[in-house]
């Protein structure tokens, strides 16, 4: 049966915030993992859902594939675990995906089903059924399949929803020949129907070009990710997703992966500069109410009432863009040197001073 107990346990991720889909390790950037994770992390992704079986066999990526999931990890990246199914060998196909989460070390795991799946509920449930039974009620596993449901009404999706955190459906715009607000607007609409809430749809856009099917647009990528992935609480047509992804790096061209980095996605946990602004400034003002009533009350109990000090500067804050350096930023903000600002967003940035991302939000010292 392969595996008894795995070697690690996964650090438990979700599909929240931008990841890159690999099919040929060998093919992105040469294989090597330092690289990879640099264009990920450039693009502002959190990380990379590797393709690691096929069916009930192991994927040839030159090395196994616990050794590139670790290799990337090691430079900040999460890893996610993928492989395409065939129903043909429920029990093996099965155990090949129980093994990349327990021997693998997957963050997460994506089941690649489509077409071989329709009229056959039962080998969906069995095959998802085994997997959940090994991995564990919580671990983070979905599923990637047909994005409009209308058109595949033979595809047991609710056998898969019954097992699984969410559904990543491959939304390729470009190959549809629709508009990509069309082809989201229905994925919405469909997967509601089956009652799934947008917090557990994780849409794929396809930024490959293949025969006659062309790269989308960069205006519609940088779309794709605002009405996917924004929260519903005013922001402009937000669906409410909580992360987006795209097929593949192998296929990107330059063009593609400036688009990806130019669509910011701001995950539920984290806050917008302004949401940081709004939320500095209550407390400031509830700091100030509070001084004022304790001297109130000071003064009616006949003590000298205390100096309500002034309340404390809003801080300045800047959102990190493509191009953006350290140094650069501290020299617009009239600081005397990048180090100060380091400091102060180490928690922000990291360890390396070289490698900030698009998206992130840094706090200007005083």
């Amino acid at each position: 049966m392969g595996v008894s107990a795995p070697h690690h346990e996964p650090v438990m991720t979700t599909l929240g915030g931008k990841w890159v889909w690999i099919w040929n390790w060998r093919r992105c950037d040469g294989g090597d993992a330092a690289t990879v994770a640099a264009r990920l992390q450039a693009a502002g992704c959190r990380g990379a859902i590797v393709k690691a079986y096929d069916g009930p066999y192991w994927f040839d990526q030159g090395a196994p594939w616990r050794e590139i999931a670790r290799a990337l990890k090691s430079h900040g990246v999460a890893v996610g675990g993928w492989g395409y199914h065939y129903g043909q060998d429920i029990a093996g196909e099965a155990q090949r995906a129980i093994e990349t989460v327990q021997y693998g070390e997957a963050d997460l795991l994506v089941l690649d089903v489509e077409s071989e799946f329709k009229e056959r509920a039962e080998s969906a449930q069995e095959l998802c059924q085994r997997i959940r039974e090994a991995v564990g009620p919580d671990y983070p596993l979905h599923f990637s399949s047909f994005a409009v449901a209308r058109y595949h009404r033979s595809f047991p999706y609710d056998a898969f929803l019954r097992h699984c955190s969410g559904a990543a459906p491959q939304v390729y715009w470009n190959a549809f020949g629709w508009p990509m607000e069309q082809s989201l607007a229905w994925t919405y609409e469909d997967h509601a129907s089956l009652g799934v809430p947008p917090d557990r749809l994780f849409p794929v856009a396809g930024l490959y070009q293949e025969g006659s099917i062309a790269y989308p647009s960069t205006e519609d990528v940088r779309g794709f990710v605002r009405r996917a992935a924004a929260r519903p609480d005013g922001r402009p047509a937000g669906r409410g997703s909580r992360g987006v992804s795209f097929w593949s790096y192998e296929h990107m061209n330059e063009e593609m992966w400036q688009a990806v980095a130019s669509a910011p996605l701001e995950e539920d946990e984290e806050m917008s500069s302004q949401e940081f602004r709004e939320l500095t400034g209550s407390l400031s003002a509830l700091t100030t109410r509070v001084d004022r009533l304790e001297a109130e009350v000071r003064s009616l109990a006949g003590q000298p009432p205390a100096p309500v000090p002034p309340p404390p500067p809003e801080p300045r804050t800047y959102t990190v863009v493509p191009g953006d350096t350290l140094s650069g930023i501290a020299a617009a903000f009239g600081l005397p040197d990048w180090q100060r600002l380091y400091e102060t967003n180490r928690d922000v940035i990291g360890g390396d001073p070289n490698l900030i991302r698009p998206g992130q939000v840094l706090v200007i010292p005083a």
